[in-house]
């Protein structure tokens, strides 16, 4: 990469008063940036830092090292152009000191520092994976036990059993459990969120389908693909209706789209169902046609229309009261499945104490009670006292953080609002682990750009310079995922700010750079005339 900055770089750099989100494409030099940045503070005329001002949090203990490694090349760099500098020479030694480290080993720290706030033992170990794993099975099967035996006074524990086993085959019931478990303790207040849980299957006297929140979302989702398919099958119509040897494909596609506009009218969860059976009626398009380019065209738009729709009224098939009852049943199960999860919560939690061990949720959970209390209620004086240590808190791989890492970084940084986070959405692949896009991307929309933003605002800065490719390349990238992104799908506009730009001029090879190979997946429902 250039060792010169670009003006986007220089502004990611240079750019002080209020949190910091980088949104920085692939090839754009975001751990540079960082690094640089760092280095902008230590050599501070006015105001220089020590490099254990700051806390740098990143995704992995392998990132951290490599971070490390970075910033001491950096800074044997800077000595080697100013080799009589007392400050840099003393970083050099305070570089093992500097915080470096994942959000679960700086929580390790803080919390052994405050373990008597929290009434933890002040020798408390993080056990590993393995083990956690070994010791949640082990208090999973004890409680399905006891549930077992005390099952004929447990009707929600029945129905929860009932509804995942299908009454033969309850082998998924633990791992349900420890998904549920997981996913509440990614939210702030896990018992709050599986209060929402319960209330949310919760049927009022009267209720419509259509006014719960599954039912809501699922027509939603409904309506907004029949949107979609009316406008392409418009096109479709248009196209044949003025085309040579088309007159019946174009009759027919125009039944076709007033069949979906019909459904799409619908009001209630019980007119769906009723206009569910769409006939497409038989195409036949001749193969003499002059514009086979549009028949096949046709032919691949109604076919995706069929499958797409077909896939999505299946979740119409019953009638509203149909769909109530089991809606009942269903939250007989949900109650059975939170009340599991509280009680595996409880016990999970004697067997760590015992054991005197936490795990990786233990260590942002008691973060939390450490930095807003127990009761999320607000920032903390330790919170500020813990912040108050840190120059500026910088995150690397910011989209792959959850919502209770965020609270921590937003609360330690409450007072001086001194956060930066470097990171790109379209690389977030751990939701498997629970991490949040949504919340880089929420930032990413109401933050503003860095060069317009106020005293203490949030602001962002775009890197979109690529310096790993050629524009061939790049221009190639632009185009599928200008074509394929968007904010129902990958969460983004993909625009000109998101385009990737060639960062340093590449020499053309003189042969195409690209090869863009395309799998035919569909299989084909239309019938020909010879």
């Amino acid at each position: 990469m250039a060792e010169k900055l670009t003006p986007q770089q220089e502004m990611a750099v240079r750019n002080r008063g209020g949190k910091l989100l980088i949104s920085a494409a692939a090839g754009s030099g975001k751990t540079k940036v960082l690094v640089d940045r760092l280095l902008s503070y230590i050599l501070d005329l006015r105001q220089p830092a020590n490099l254990d001002d700051f806390l740098m949090i990143t995704y992995t203990k392998a990132a951290a090292s490599e971070l490390r490694g970075k910033i001491a090349n950096k800074l044997s760099e800077k000595l080697a152009q100013m080799p009589d500098n007392r400050h840099l020479q003393r970083q050099m030694q305070r570089l093992y000191l500097a915080k470096i480290s994942t959000v679960h080993g700086f929580c390790g720290d803080i919390l052994r520092e405050y373990a008597y706030r929290l009434d933890l033992p002040a020798d408390f170990r993080v056990a590993d994976e393995n083990e956690c794993r070994e010791l949640r099975d082990r208090v999973m099967e004890r409680l399905l036990e006891a549930a077992y035996e005390n099952a004929a006074d447990d009707q929600d524990f029945c129905a929860f059993v009932d509804a995942q086993g299908l009454g033969r085959d309850d082998r998924l019931v633990p791992e349900i459990l420890l998904k549920v478990y997981d996913a509440a303790r990614c939210h702030l207040n896990p018992e709050k969120w599986l209060d929402e849980c319960v209330s949310n299957a919760q049927l009022e006297n009267g209720a419509d389908v259509s006014q719960t929140i599954w039912g809501a979302y699922l027509m939603a989702d409904l309506f907004a693909y029949l949107d979609l398919q009316i406008q392409a099958m418009k096109k479709c119509a248009a196209g044949a209706a003025v085309a040579d040897g088309m007159e019946k494909p174009a009759i027919l596609l125009a039944d076709t789209v007033n069949q979906l506009e019909h459904l799409r009218s619908s009001e209630n969860w019980d007119q769906i169902v009723e206009r569910a059976d769409i006939d497409y009626g038989r195409l036949t398009i001749s193969k003499k046609c002059p514009d086979q380019e549009l028949a096949e065209r046709i032919k691949a738009v109604r076919t995706a229309c069929k499958k797409g729709l077909e896939k999505r009224l299946r979740n119409f098939a019953d009638p509203a009261h149909q769909v109530l009852d089991d809606m009942s049943v269903v939250a007989s199960s949900v109650r059975g499945i939170v009340a599991l999860v509280r009680r595996f919560d409880r016990e999970y939690t004697r067997a760590k104490r015992v054991r005197r061990v936490l795990d990786f949720g233990d260590l942002e959970h008691k973060m939390l009670d450490l930095l807003l209390g127990k009761s999320r209620s607000g920032v903390t004086s330790v919170a500020y006292e813990i912040g108050d240590r840190f120059r500026e808190i910088m995150v690397d791989e910011y989209q792959d953080s959850n919502a209770v890492q965020d609270a921590i970084f937003s609360a330690l940084t409450h007072k001086r609002q001194n956060c930066f986070m470097v990171g790109d959405v379209k690389q977030s692949i751990y939701q498997f682990r629970l991490a949040d896009p949504g919340i880089f991307l929420e930032k990413y929309n109401t933050y503003v750009p860095a060069e317009d933003a106020m005293p203490m605002q949030g602001r962002k800065v775009m890197l979109s310079c690529n310096f790993r490719s050629g524009g061939d390349v790049l221009k190639s990238v632009n185009d599928v995922f200008a074509y394929c992104m968007s904010p129902n799908v990958g969460g983004l506009h993909y625009g000109e700010d998101e385009a990737l730009q060639e960062g340093i001029p590449h020499e053309p090879l003189g042969e195409p750079e690209v090869e863009l190979w395309t799998i035919d997946v569909q299989e084909s429902t239309y019938e020909e005339e010879a």
